[in-house]
């Protein structure tokens, strides 16, 4: 396959093919005036955008959902001994005679550590009694620790729950899309799987093509196509799927070119929606391939196996195989 390198600098108008006849969507959520260079999308189906966001902590509650669960268990963790720790500064000021059971060490560490669990104890309604407050001031403050414990541990279980229940699609998608000979002419193809036990049904793709368009000023801006695809609704997505765009005179993609695709910064971005069985939740998956992703003339390889017991395999790890036509 022939390799062309990218130019993203200003190019004349006349280097980049007019997609000239082509019905374009009304609306496809992007707009036009965009950065015609780098990708939009990610292959995650993360969006390469950032958004100002109008408070501090408007995106928190986003944020610690999605995050993995070992930064939010090692969030909680380290929050967890922040608080107690401050709570423990707090009483060490009061006085840790004004403690019963407590035992005033001339160490610091030892006073901080005895406040410190009694802190714990009291931030999760424990109270085993051994140490408790004996006078007005400390009192207050344990109660309002109490208080806060109670919020802070129901905040942190319905943040439990949401992150269980928050449903995500396990799709597995191709590394490569591929420009093929299809039919009398040629398509692109890429291929996914499901990659859970759980069924989806009511699958549902739909495929977007970005390239770069030069006005009469001879600035870039960015042009999106719906690319229709020959199934695009499948009800039951229990073995591999492989999705096809027919490469014919009515798609934006017909008589472009390998290097034609590289100087427009082309991009194919995916969207995957269906429904999961396991609850009954719409899930979404994304994925976009560029230019430098596409590759001409090959086809995919066999993805599907037998067990022993002869039930067909879906082989995930092999869903991007694929091998150049002779």
């Amino acid at each position: 396959m022939r390799q062309t390198r990218r130019n993203n600098g200003q190019r004349p108008g006349d280097m980049l093919k007019r997609i000239m006849g082509k019905e374009q969507a009304q609306e496809l959520g992007f707009g036009k005036n965009i950065t015609a260079e780098g990708r939009l999308m990610n292959p995650d189906g993360t969006f390469n955008v950032e958004r100002d966001p109008p408070g501090p902590f408007a995106n928190t509650y986003f944020w610690l959902v999605s995050m993995s669960w070992l930064r939010f268990m090692a969030l909680t963790f380290v929050s967890f001994g922040l608080i107690n720790s401050l709570f423990a500064l707090v009483y060490l000021s009061v006085g840790i005679e004004n403690f019963n059971g407590a035992r005033p060490e001339k160490e610091f560490f030892s006073n901080f550590s005895q406040m410190f669990f009694f802190s714990s104890q009291t931030l999760t309604t424990v109270g085993y009694g051994h140490v408790s407050p004996s006078n007005f001031t400390a009192s207050l403050i344990a109660s309002f620790e109490s208080f806060l414990g109670l919020l802070t541990f129901a905040l942190i279980s319905g943040l439990l729950y949401s992150r269980f229940s928050l449903q995500r699609a396990k799709l597995v998608f191709s590394e490569k899309i591929l420009v093929s000979p299809y039919k009398d002419g040629k398509g692109i193809m890429f291929r996914i799987a499901n990659g859970r036990k759980s069924e989806l049904i009511d699958t549902e793709v739909r495929a977007m093509f970005a390239l770069n368009q030069m006005d009469e000023s001879g600035n870039a801006y960015r042009k999106f196509y719906s690319l229709k695809l020959e199934i695009d609704k499948i009800m039951f997505f229990s073995l591999s799927w492989t999705l096809v765009h027919a490469i014919t005179e009515d798609s934006p993609m017909y008589g472009l070119t390998q290097e034609d695709f590289l100087q427009m910064n082309g991009e194919i971005m995916v969207l995957v929606k269906a429904t999961e069985e396991a609850n009954h939740q719409t899930v979404h998956a994304r994925r976009s391939y560029t230019a430098e992703e596409l590759v001409w003339d090959a086809k995919f390889l066999p993805v599907m196996g037998k067990t022993a017991n002869g039930i067909p395999r879906v082989l995930t790890n092999k869903i991007g195989d694929y091998a150049p036509l002779s």
